[in-house]
């Protein structure tokens, strides 16, 4: 039985978080050192900044 509610509450918090996936990415994204970081360790990436650093200066 507790196995089944377990799914089951998964399954719920699962589809509420892909329902509002956008709006969570807005209100996280809306705090300026969230964003900042989230930044910053994306160019950290070494493929990602070669490759628009390509794209910039063509």
């Amino acid at each position: 039985m507790k196995h089944i509610v377990l799914v089951l509450t998964l399954l719920v918090v699962g589809t509420l978080g892909y329902q509002m996936r956008y709006r969570v990415l807005n209100s996280l994204f809306g705090n300026s050192f969230i964003r900042s970081l989230a930044v910053r360790s994306f160019f950290n990436l070494p493929f990602v900044r070669d490759r628009l650093m390509k794209q910039v200066f063509r």
